[in-house]
């Protein structure tokens, strides 16, 4: 009996191993250079404090953009806000961002839709917003994104190796791979 325990064991560890979350895991975050909501140059991942993880949110399209949405306040409640809260019982010091990519024929609407983004984030994440105007598409099979529609959520260990991987609007079991993953 006790065999047959630890075969599912080893079994559920590999399934979870193999998970499509831990694909792109292992390889350095590709260098790009994005720009802050005030103006500022910002190189991804020259610009990250070294020797902190870093989490990375992206979306490239509306859709995606309302998902990532969904992740701003429990992404500000565990990771942002520097003091321990009912949510987020441990203060964690990661580096955080969130990057809205325009890429394609929206880079025509780059500066309106920064405008826009810019006047919809809440003062406290500004900070932690960025966006990225040019090519994306061969970004795209780099971070192993698939679907537009998704947000895709990255943390990134203090050498800016991907650990882990997850996309979709928030959910406390991803928000959990991320914890963990930091752990």
């Amino acid at each position: 009996m006790k065999s047959k325990t630890v075969l599912l064991r080893i079994s559920l560890v590999l399934l979870f191993s193999f998970n499509k979350n831990n694909i792109q895991t292992q390889q350095p975050f590709p260098k790009w250079s994005c720009v802050t909501l005030s103006g500022n140059t910002f190189v991804i991942p020259d610009s990250i404090k070294n020797g902190k993880y870093t989490i990375i949110g992206l979306a490239f399209s509306k859709k995606a953009e309302q998902n990532l949405s969904t992740w701003f306040t429990p992404t500000y409640q565990y990771f942002i806000q520097k003091r321990k809260t009912l949510f987020a019982e441990e203060a964690y010091d990661v580096n955080t961002y969130f990057v809205g990519v325009i890429s394609g024929a929206n880079k025509a609407l780059a500066d309106e839709a920064i405008k826009q983004l810019k006047a919809n984030t809440p003062v406290e994440l500004q900070p932690h917003v960025l966006t990225y105007v040019g090519e994306f598409s061969s970004y795209k099979k780099t971070l192993g994104i698939s679907n537009a529609d998704d947000p895709y959520i990255y943390v990134l260990n203090e050498k800016n190796v991907i650990v882990y991987q997850t996309s979709g609007p928030y959910t406390s079991t991803k928000m959990e791979g991320i914890t963990n993953a930091l752990e």
